[in-house]
């Protein structure tokens, strides 16, 4: 459906309605974690902390380097800089697919996504930039027109579309107010959805049923990312084309809705960029958030 038909669905605005109730303070977020609570948006925004160890990234200009637990301030002004670096690339008439390839590379970095698949060196978001190096100025500027619509269908049409936890990051620095959706800014979204939900007695509807995503980590009892499994039910982005689909789609649909809340809560001190981070910190694990 189009943006517009999307914002225009009567569970969708009364969602937008409270969310932007949210972000400018008006209800209170009450979001428990394991250091305590959030009792407004902003409180989620201020612990914001990444990365989890000091990063040094490569870069076609450079070196970037920023030291753990950074907070937000310093993580944008990096984002700043690698957002400048990718967008001059590919203003270029014939951008250098290597220079490209540096620049998706030390976005995925900073994000740690820069990753391999097992065994398999040629998977994994790494092994997939190094496949598309070679043509990679035309699979970004069709990826970027297939996303940068005011409709969620548009994607279906590039079947080789790569879309997931690494690309959205990239998508984020080059097209505007597009939303980084991991699997902790969807988890977040989830959880005010079903929030929503409860308070105001309604059943969530299927376009507002974020998918999830698990947790990537080595520990044996995996973080919760999805506050009900059944309603928000978890998936991969990875293998058949049609999943990439998917997680675009809820990117999409992630991005207008961040949008239309900042916008109606008239927050202008607030951006999509700040909105995502504070998600990104409540989504981390969700267990917590929802005992009674």
């Amino acid at each position: 459906m189009t943006k517009t038909e999307f914002l225009a669905l009567e569970q969708t605005e009364r969602f937008v309605g409270w969310f932007a109730e949210i972000i400018n303070g008006d209800r209170p977020l009450m979001f428990c974690h394991e250091r305590g609570t959030d009792t407004s948006l902003r409180a989620a925004l201020s612990r914001y902390a990444w990365p989890n160890k000091r990063i040094d990234i490569a870069t076609p200009k450079g070196m970037l380097s920023i030291k753990a637990w950074s907070n937000f301030g310093v993580n944008e002004a990096v984002l700043n800089e690698l957002a400048d670096g990718i967008n001059a690339c590919l203003k270029q008439r014939s951008p250098d697919n290597q220079e490209l390839a540096g620049w998706i590379r030390a976005i995925m970095v900073w994000g740690g996504v820069f990753t391999r698949s097992g065994k398999n060196q040629a998977k994994g978001n790494a092994g997939w930039l190094d496949e598309h190096t070679p043509h990679l100025t035309a699979y970004i500027r069709n990826a970027l027109d297939a996303l940068k619509g005011d409709d969620d269908i548009s994607h279906l049409n590039m079947k080789n579309l790569r879309s997931n936890a690494g690309t959205t990051k990239v998508h984020s620095l080059t097209l505007p107010n597009f939303v980084i959706y991991d699997s902790r800014v969807a988890a977040a979204l989830a959880w005010l959805v079903r929030r929503w939900a409860i308070e105001s007695e309604e059943i969530v509807p299927e376009h507002l049923r974020f998918a999830c995503m698990r947790a990537k980590t080595s520990k044996t009892v995996l973080k919760r990312r999805s506050p009900d499994e059944k309603v928000f039910r978890y998936f991969a982005p990875t293998g058949h084309f049609r999943s990439h689909h998917k997680h675009a789609l809820w990117n999409i649909r992630a991005n207008w809705i961040v949008q239309a809340a900042i916008a109606q809560a008239q927050a202008n001190d607030w951006s999509s960029r700040k909105v995502e981070a504070a998600l990104f910190m409540m989504g981390d694990e969700l267990s917590l958030s929802l005992k009674a």
